[in-house]
């Protein structure tokens, strides 16, 4: 009971973590795009395609994230896994959004900085 207990917890957890990393990039890539549209003389556009490409990139880590963490709960609540396959995912996706959470927090940071330097 309690090891199901920390399985949901992590889920949970991870879950909102995507979730709030999905809803960031979408809100860079709206802030992005009206400082294009407010760049008149088209100095920003080089790093606007740098940031763009950037958050697209990201985007398809999370699309593929979200479905490994739903099947980490979804292989604990049928209870067909081995203790060792569960453990072994669980590490790896602990590494993996521990991974995406500080790239995206340095690409975030790098994209708000530049914002700056262009008002």
């Amino acid at each position: 009971m309690g090891i199901m207990k920390d399985i949901n917890n992590d889920y949970q957890q991870w879950t909102k973590k995507l979730e709030l990393f999905r809803q960031e990039s979408a809100l860079l890539k709206y802030r992005l795009s009206d400082m294009v549209d407010a760049d008149d003389g088209n100095v920003f556009l080089q790093k606007a395609e740098y940031f763009q490409n950037e958050l697209l990139f990201k985007d398809e880590s999370l699309k593929k994230l979200i479905p490994e963490v739903q099947y980490y709960k979804d292989l604990a609540e049928n209870k067909l896994h081995l203790p060792k396959k569960i453990n072994a995912l669980h590490n790896k996706l602990q590494k993996d959004i521990a991974k995406f959470e500080k790239q995206f927090f340095i690409l975030s940071k790098e994209f708000n900085e530049q914002m700056l330097q262009h008002l």
